[in-house]
């Protein structure tokens, strides 16, 4: 079975991304192994070269690295921040995308691996707005991001007291983007 890492570009440890993320791997339990990133697992500080040989900072970077190096794909949950991706999102890539740049041994961690994007927001727009600049990152650092997104809006009106409930629009559509991703995953040999 293909590793499928799951990482939420959201920080917040109940945000609606995450929840999402949540969702999204029950569908899919199964079919693939999840490796789901929790709250609070990834916490570097704010890309600075003049850290980067920090032996702390650099453990936890080669962690990360290896967790992402050893999965088949990703599906990353973008959150929108006034229309771009997450601070936490951009910098985690950042100090993960320089460790083939630092140590010889450790390749590039995204190269040819298959990324769905999601996301979820309060709002009209879903997340979609803040997507191109996930896609530009992801495709920029090798990865191949799917063509096809999932993006909630008004997520809130999704949320029942224990689950995400969505109407038989939404179900397609997620169905439709998760089942395209275990096909491309299961046709690429990795």
């Amino acid at each position: 079975m293909k590793n499928v890492l799951f990482l939420s570009g959201s920080q917040r440890k109940d945000s609606f991304n995450r929840r999402l993320l949540n969702n999204l791997a029950k569908r899919i339990e199964g079919k693939v192994v999840i490796d789901m990133v929790k709250s609070g697992e990834v916490d570097f500080p704010l890309f600075d070269q003049d850290m980067e040989f920090n032996p702390e900072i650099q453990e936890n970077v080669f962690a990360f690295h290896a967790r992402i190096s050893s999965s088949d794909a990703m599906v990353i949950a973008c959150p929108e921040y006034n229309g771009l991706i997450t601070p936490f999102l951009k910098n985690t890539i950042d100090w993960v995308s320089r460790l083939q740049y630092l140590n010889s041994g450790c390749a590039n961690a995204f190269i040819d691996k298959p990324v769905l994007l999601v996301s979820a927001s309060t709002g009209w727009s879903g997340g979609a707005v803040g997507l191109p600049s996930a896609r530009t990152l992801f495709g920029y650092v090798g990865c191949h991001v799917m063509g096809g997104s999932i993006t909630i809006p008004n997520i809130n009106q999704h949320i029942n007291e224990f689950e995400m409930v969505f109407n038989s629009d939404y179900e397609n559509l997620i169905n439709f983007h998760l089942n395209r991703f275990i096909n491309v995953l299961n046709a690429v040999s990795c």
